[in-house]
């Protein structure tokens, strides 16, 4: 989940150096978000907007 994360994130905001540290600081941002949540506030906005 973590690795599929970091590749969306660096295709849509690709870093500094190269494709493996972009994925390795893709990870470490996809952990923080579920790790605080904001990751599941997400989801449930997108599944409200969805049913709207």
């Amino acid at each position: 989940m973590l690795l599929n994360a970091a590749a969306a994130l660096t295709a849509l905001e690709p870093g500094e150096g190269t494709l493996a540290e972009q994925l390795r600081a893709g990870m470490a941002r996809a952990a923080e978000s579920i790790d605080s949540g904001a990751a599941r506030a997400s989801l449930d906005r997108w599944v409200a907007a969805t049913h709207a």
